[in-house]
């Protein structure tokens, strides 16, 4: 199931959403910047925000991942690393 209709689906209103990615040995953030890592359900549902280009990478499961810092109790879903992703945002930050 794509993201955005596992949040539609299975996310209860106004619920902070952190995504991950999975690792060999464990997994390590989309976002890896603390205060941007994480964003109310109702974002991707309407398609803005920073996880607006993950809407359609597959849902791997949810985790019970503690963080520290900003937000810890968002809800922690794991998704699919699509590689062509990492080189548009290597491309991105050159410009930037």
């Amino acid at each position: 199931m794509e993201l955005k209709e596992f949040v539609e689906t299975f996310i209860c209103r106004n619920s902070l959403v952190r995504l991950w990615y999975p690792t060999k040995d464990g997994n390590e953030l989309v976002i890896p910047n603390d205060k941007k890592s994480a964003c109310m359900e109702w974002e991707i549902i309407k398609e803005e925000g920073v996880y607006k280009r993950y809407l359609t990478h597959k849902v791997i499961g949810i985790t019970d991942i503690y963080t520290y810092g900003s937000y810890p109790e968002a809800i922690n879903i794991v998704i699919e690393k699509i590689e062509l992703d990492d080189w548009r945002q290597q491309q991105l930050n050159k410009l930037i």
